[in-house]
């Protein structure tokens, strides 16, 4: 491998995440294969930890190749600047990592090992480099959403390997519906106060803790309240705020009290600095308003007073600025913004601060609610950058801006979307927040930097990302019949006792099925705990038009028909996922039911936040729901399964293609003579990635777009030789144009019209008479709207004639 394919075209800089500060080539390269490690005389007994850690992710990265005599050396040593996470990386004869501290060390290994992940040889030259923010931070969910000891450490796996350095955890939350309330510690002072179903004792969390630490990363702590309290009102009933189930009552001495208590055992079991208590959405009212809103800032200050006794800063969330009352809160209180902005008000008030900006830091999986915009984040977003009013943020080196924060939260409780597929949602996430945290933008371009992040991957010794076990790509493959001969009839599938029996996306399910009955239930074809495909599921829509009067009407429709649910929110220990408190905001049904008696080709596609229903080669729904692949049994347990036959059920680890859908159905599907030819555009919305080969690239979500413009734009596609054609299909987004027109050439020289229509969104066929050219040319004029024009897909097929 060349040096050049180290050094990205926006500044010389290895092809890392997050990118270097300064990177200085050198003649020549070095074939470091799996290389020695040594540690230098300087700070060894500092990285006894850490080299261990090193030496590990050395071998999951090097494993197959030649053992080498190359030393990679490390050492703490003062490096250029003033940050103690510092480092410098120097490749030559033999590679040395010098850090500040074990921290720097650490970093400085990361950057190595993502560029021999890419190949054993590397360029030679210097790195010197160090992060612009002090905090850059993850925080997850596990009050709702239980999470494992070893799925925990894959996260800081996954934290380390992009240079992050403090994982906050949410201890303790209720679900919705309320009724799931987790305390996700163990407590000798309180028997019973920690929830069943998982929960970390003290010598997990010093494990947990020694882990991180050993890859730079702090683990901060937090246990919610006043609200979000369901944990603490079910355990004392007694301090419940009156018509607040989830509140503690701060006007209650009790209350204080066992929160003081409860914080003296928490506190010790925690090395950070720092304390998080909550403190978000006390949202009361009624006529005690007034002398709770004053109360709860009160809480707040004596918390803080109360964990700063015992050698810690207490940090909050933002939003007491909404409540009543006159007390000023303590200025040593660190402030999490979430959900106000002013965080130049606050620091001139004394307060430190962390860019927690609900807006643009929030993940919510399986929630059509908040959720980031990566490439907004990538592109426009920086950590000082807390409001849209400018003038509410801080300088960018404001000593009392404490860096910024990832969230993922997890409303859904238990269920919801699994761990696998929360890190994969994550993962994109990091990478942006890491490269922004960090302080350098390596790229212009979003999908520039999406090449660049997906060339570190994979990430040693992380096992989160795994999926279902697979033989070719094929999951489950079951040729023969099957029949279910009542509603309560149901066969397990070879995962029904599996730890893990719902593959995720992306994936293909396809069977050929027979209904033989009419039924009452759902008629599941296939369950597990977490999800179902029906073919008789009913839910509630609400539907809205506007009426004669120009007012929007809502009307409440019920349809009925192949579907696809998944659990989300409460759900009670063993229930269908049907009967989870949010299921009808992640499910669909078709409003199709299959034929009776007679055979049909049932496929269902899973995808990155969408599920796709096709009947006999035909979508008949498509969902803006992401759905696992239910897998341990077909039928259900809970006397309503579909009654009939199946056959040629198979499950694969892929997403089939409109075209390989329609085949296994019998259909005659013609090839798209232009998928991935090379297209290109009088004008391109690049910087937002908006490219012309997305019209060719078979992926519906993706599409190219001329920017805002009044003016003709074109389109041509070179389909790499002459081909014979009569049909062309354009996908346009909503920006199109009143006209389009179509011209063929064989030499790109001479042009012949061959169609002239009228846009509108969605796919419009061009119905041609026999073509054959190489070139095919879309003229747009008299666009719609401002946007100019806008194209998802455009396919050109050569079709029989019926």
């Amino acid at each position: 491998m060349s040096v050049s394919s180290f050094i990205h075209a926006a500044g010389p800089v290895p092809g890392v995440v997050p990118t270097v500060q300064s990177w200085s080539p050198e003649e020549g390269t070095i074939d470091v294969g799996w290389p020695l490690m040594e540690l230098a005389p300087a700070g060894a007994a500092q990285l006894q930890e850490t080299a261990k850690v090193i030496a590990e992710d050395l071998a999951a990265v090097c494993a197959g190749r030649e053992k080498s005599k190359v030393k990679v050396v490390l050492e703490i040593k003062a490096v250029e600047g003033s940050s103690p996470e510092a480092y410098s990386l120097h490749i030559g004869e033999r590679i040395v990592i010098r850090g500040a501290s074990p921290a720097g060390v650490y970093y400085g290994s990361r950057t190595l090992l993502q560029m021999l992940g890419k190949s054993p040889v590397l360029p030679k030259g210097r790195v010197v480099d160090h992060p612009v923010y002090k905090g850059r931070m993850l925080m997850l969910d596990v009050g709702r959403k239980p999470y494992p000891l070893p799925v925990l450490k894959d996260f800081i796996r996954m934290m380390g390997w992009y240079k992050m350095n403090e994982l906050h955890l949410h201890l303790s939350d209720e679900a919705f519906g309320g009724k799931y309330a987790a305390f996700r510690v163990e407590s000798k002072v309180f028997p019973g106060l920690a929830s069943k179903d998982l929960h970390y004792t003290k010598q997990d969390l010093r494990e947990l803790q020694d882990f991180a630490r050993a890859r730079g990363i702090t683990i901060t702590p937090e246990i919610d309240m006043p609200g979000h309290a369901r944990c603490f009102t079910n355990y004392w009933p007694d301090i419940t705020l009156k018509g607040y189930p989830n509140y503690i009552d701060v006007t209650n001495p009790r209350t204080i009290a066992l929160m003081k208590q409860l914080l003296d055992e928490m506190i010790p079991l925690f090395d950070a600095p720092d304390f998080h208590i909550g403190t978000d959405e006390y949202r009361v009212g009624g006529p005690r308003k007034e002398e709770l809103h004053e109360a709860f800032r009160v809480f707040i200050n004596t918390m803080n007073t109360h964990i700063r006794s015992r050698g810690k800063n207490c940090r909050i969330w933002s939003g007491f600025e909404h409540m009543g009352g006159t007390t000023r809160i303590d200025p040593t209180v660190i402030i999490d913004m979430w959900e106000t902005d002013d965080a130049k008000g606050q620091i001139a008030k004394g307060h430190s601060i962390i860019n927690s900006n609900h807006g643009r830091t929030y993940i919510v999986p399986g929630c059509h609610y908040y959720g980031i915009n990566r490439a907004a984040i990538y592109g426009n977003w920086e950590p000082w950058m807390v409001s849209g009013d400018m003038a509410k943020n801080p300088a960018k080196d404001d000593p009392k801006l404490l860096g910024g924060k990832l969230h993922v939260w997890f409303d859904q409780g238990p269920t919801g979307y699994t761990l696998t597929e929360t890190a994969e949602t994550t993962l994109t996430g990091v990478h942006s927040f890491a490269e922004k945290l960090w302080g350098h933008k390596g790229e212009a371009s979003y999908q520039e930097f999406v090449a660049r992040a997906t060339g570190t991957l994979p990430i040693p010794n992380v096992s989160v990302f795994d999926r279902l076990p697979a033989k070719d790509g094929v999951v489950l493959d079951h040729p023969g019949e099957i029949t279910l001969k009542d509603e309560s009839a149901s066969v397990p599938l070879p995962r029904a006792d599996a730890a893990r029996a719902d593959l995720e996306y992306p994936w293909t399910l396809t069977m050929e099925v027979k209904r033989t009955a009419d039924t009452k239930g759902r008629g599941v074809l296939l369950s597990s705990s977490m999800a179902e495909i029906c073919v008789n599921y009913s839910r509630d829509e609400v539907r809205k038009r506007k009426g004669a009067d120009g007012k929007e009407i809502k009307e409440k429709i019920t349809k009925r028909g192949i579907g696809t649910l998944r659990a989300a929110g409460y759900l009670e220990q063993g229930a269908a996922p049907v009967k989870s408190f949010k299921v009808g905001d992640v499910s669909q049904s078709s409003d199709v039911l299959l034929p009776l008696n007679q055979w049909a080709t049932l496929t269902v596609v899973g995808m990155p936040g969408r599920n796709s229903i096709w009947l006999d080669g035909v979508k008949i729904a498509e969902s803006n729901n992401q759905m696992v692949c239910p897998l341990r049994r077909i039928g259900t347990r809970d006397g309503e399964s579909f009654v009939g036959k199946i056959r040629k059920l198979r499950v694969v680890n892929r997403t089939l293609s409109a075209k390989e859908i329609g085949r296994a159905a019998g259909l005659d599907i013609p090839d798209n003579l232009a998928a991935a030819c090379m297209v290109t555009a009088s004008a391109s919305d690049a910087a937002h990635g908006l490219h012309p080969a997305n019209v060719t690239d078979e992926d519906p979500r993706s599409r190219w777009s001329s920017g805002p413009t009044r003016d003709k734009q074109w389109l041509a596609l070179d389909l790499g030789k002459d081909v014979a054609f009569n049909s062309v299909d354009v996908t346009w987004e909503t920006a199109v144009p009143k006209i389009y027109q179509l011209e063929v050439s064989t030499d790109a020289k001479t042009w012949k019209k061959v169609y002239v229509g009228e846009a509108k969104p969605g796919k419009i066929r061009a119905s041609l008479s026999a073509q054959k050219a190489r070139y095919l040319r879309v003229h747009m004029s008299q666009p719609k709207t401002q946007w100019g024009y806008s194209i998802h897909e455009i396919e050109v097929t050569l079709r029989r004639k019926k």
